[in-house]
């Protein structure tokens, strides 16, 4: 299964949520049963094995699985962790991995933070 494109735009300072239903590839498409497994994704300034990374997803609880039988992903970030944030582009992208520790990349794509001007 070939990774969706999806571009983030995040408004800094104020809180970013986004929920994802990962669905079977079998008829009907049914909710993909997610137990035992485990999400993760990175913002990094651009592709390739010398990017530095700006964000990980994961820190503090922003990216989980919410409800593993329905399929649901759940990323939130908190406004005042993008109010912190000094960047304004990159790249990212969230990966399934399996109970046996295998990768599916499930979403990919551009990560732009407008910039907060009210404080």
């Amino acid at each position: 299964m070939a990774a969706a494109t999806f571009h983030m735009l995040i408004e800094q300072g104020i809180d970013y949520d986004y929920v994802l239903t990962v669905r079977s590839q079998a008829d009907g498409r049914p909710p993909l049963d997610l137990t035992g497994c485990t999400v993760r994704a990175h913002v990094r300034a651009h592709h390739g094995a010398d990017a530095p990374l700006l964000y990980d997803l994961a820190t503090g609880g922003g990216l989980a699985i919410t409800d593993a039988a329905a399929g649901t992903v759940t990323l939130h970030i908190p406004g005042a962790t993008s109010a912190a944030w000094t960047w304004r582009v990159g790249v990212y992208d969230l990966e399934l991995v399996d109970a046996g520790g295998r990768p599916l990349r499930l979403l990919q794509g551009a990560v732009r933070v407008t910039g907060e001007v009210t404080r």
